[in-house]
């Protein structure tokens, strides 16, 4: 009698991977620890997944992070339950708040022991409600197959953003047979209407009677691939536009119809443009504080068209006049077909007076009385490093001032190359994210530009680059102080400069002790050779500049103030 053939087993954790996999996952960031550990033993079963081991959680969901503002799909991050998972949360609520595609694992104590307080138990789940799309604990290792399928299509679909998969460690140690898994999308996503017929008349309208226009290029533009929608549209319609924080890199900085970035640290001639406005046609971004300042005085002369796929967006914080609720790209596509070129003379001479303006007091460019723009300062730095890299590189900024001054003075030319944390504001994302973006774009040259203080936020992350043969370029602007926190502190508290002073180590040594090759630039004559230098190196390099600790970023519109209280000198 011939023997039954033994039925195909296989455990939650092998599943977890293999859904993975079938997901397209190749590279994911994370740290072992107890709960997760059987999704860690089954890891060398998949040899398509690539486990980076970051040396913080945290440090995780940022990489995570960068891989997928890289790649525009959903990045991976994963931790142990406790203080594993609740390390990789300011990560979470940065891709949260930037609308960033992530699927973040978490391990967790066996089900028969949760809510008993357990060694390394932490509700998860409750925890990260408010800043996930969605929150799944796996109780069923049959579901595990359908969860991860349907939590990737969330993240990428729609407005993106982080999902999170609570897997205790019972379900990742269930063995189960191997068959018949159910993969169905319980939660489809809505698909936005587009531009209807009377919305794209009353558009016409709005563009026939302006004519002072202008365009806020969004961080949409960039997720919905839509440059060359946009750039078509803007070539027809002669219409200056402005980059959000987020809508950097979105089109070519050098482009003749662009007035940079706006809000609180933008230009002069985009900001003073928005002032005197009569139009305000806003793809793909959420007028944010940052970008409106005081709102009941924000553009008030303007009528507003925003494009948007998030309808919680529209009406939000300013009012709109066309309120155009659908994908990006089509909408566009709509409104080309409708606009007729205008030469707007008066407003780009209007704009033109403003930058020339600007570029007179401008220290960066030897205004202000700062001779020959040849200091060592942010804005010095930033325009060498955009200059001998032809504005071509990626450049991932922490957050302060050196954020800021890379918005500014980096010229990007290619698309989607500027990495930041925008809505949180999350000091401590540079380093990991900009390995992220390596893993994602390895034959391309990757730039971290970070302060002192952001730099010793997740600094352990050297190790990872270390290990992993990172060749990141770090370009590390020190001027021994938090610079934005005393930048206030210097205009706003009569320069009261309380925990803003910092004690640095010797940043060159520390590197070196991880095998990272670096130096010191102390003068403007050093700046140019030493970052080619790091050009040319093969491997990670670290350029410390010392830079001067009274340097300001302006112009400045101070918080919840009106455009028309622009600080453009100190």
């Amino acid at each position: 009698m011939p023997k039954a053939r033994r039925k195909k087993t296989i455990t939650g954790a092998e599943l977890l991977c293999r859904s993975l996999v079938e997901e397209g996952v190749t590279t994911l960031f994370g740290y072992t620890g107890g709960a997760i550990m059987p999704v860690y033993d089954a890891f060398p079963k998949y040899p398509r997944l690539r486990h980076v081991m970051v040396r913080h959680e945290q440090a995780a969901a940022f990489a995570a992070q960068g891989m997928a503002r890289a790649t525009g799909k959903a990045g991976v991050c994963i931790a142990t339950s406790g203080p594993g998972a609740t390390n990789l949360m300011t990560g979470i609520a940065d891709a949260h708040l930037d609308s960033i595609p992530l699927v973040a694992i978490t391990g967790q104590v066996a089900t028969s022991v949760i809510g008993t307080d357990a060694f390394q138990e932490s509700d998860i789940i409750g925890m990260l409600v408010p800043v996930t799309k969605q929150s799944y604990i796996l109780d069923d290792p049959f579901e595990i197959p359908r969860v991860v399928k349907e939590a990737f299509y969330l993240a990428n679909n729609g407005r993106k953003g982080p999902v999170n998969i609570d897997f205790p460690k019972d379900i990742a140690n269930a063995v189960i047979p191997d068959d018949g898994f159910d993969t169905t999308i319980r939660y489809p996503v809505p698909r936005p209407p587009g531009i209807g017929r009377e919305q794209l008349a009353q558009v016409k309208r709005l563009f026939v009677s302006a004519n002072r226009p202008v365009v806020f290029v969004g961080h949409g533009v960039i997720q919905s691939e839509g440059r060359e929608e946009v750039l078509r549209f803007l070539k027809r319609s002669h219409m200056p536009f402005a980059f959000t924080l987020h809508g950097i890199s979105a089109l070519p900085a050098d482009h003749p119809q662009c007035l940079g970035m706006m809000g609180m640290h933008g230009t002069v001639e985009a900001n003073r443009a928005i002032e005197h406005a009569d139009l305000i046609l806003a793809l793909g971004m959420r007028f944010d504080d940052r970008v409106t300042g005081k709102l009941d005085e924000y553009a008030r002369n303007a009528s507003v068209i925003h494009v948007e796929q998030d309808p919680s967006e529209i009406n939000k914080n300013v009012r709109a006049t066309v309120a155009v609720y659908s994908d990006l790209r089509s909408a566009v596509v709509e409104m080309t077909k409708v606009v007729e070129p205008k030469p707007y003379r008066e407003w780009y001479a209007f704009a033109a007076e403003n930058r020339k303006y600007w570029e007179s007091v401008d220290p960066a460019s030897g205004g202000n009385g700062r001779g020959d723009g040849q200091d060592l300062l942010m804005g010095t730095v930033i325009r060498k490093l955009s200059e001998i890299t032809g504005g071509r590189d990626n450049v991932v900024a922490d957050v302060g001032q050196h954020q800021m001054f890379a918005a500014r003075y980096y010229r990007f030319q290619r698309f989607n190359t500027w990495f930041n944390s925008g809505g949180l504001g999350s000091m401590g994302f540079s380093v990991p994210a900009a390995m992220g973006v390596k893993f994602a774009r390895p034959g391309e040259r990757v730039w971290v530009v970070v302060g002192d203080g952001s730099f010793q936020m997740n600094i352990q992350e050297l190790g990872t680059i270390m290990e992993q043969a990172l060749d990141l370029k770090i370009v590390l602007l020190n001027n021994n102080f938090l610079g934005m926190v005393r930048q206030w502190q210097d205009l706003f508290h009569e320069g009261r400069f309380v925990g803003t002073p910092v004690k640095n180590p010797d940043f060159v040594a520390l590197a070196k002790a991880y095998g990272i090759a670096g130096e010191r630039v102390t003068k403007a004559g050093g700046l140019a050779p030493a970052l080619k230098r790091a050009m040319a190196s093969r491997g990670a390099y670290l350029v410390e500049i010392v830079t001067d600790m009274k340097e300001m970023i302006l112009p400045m519109i101070p918080s919840g103030a009106r455009f028309s209280d622009m600080r453009v000198t100190r």
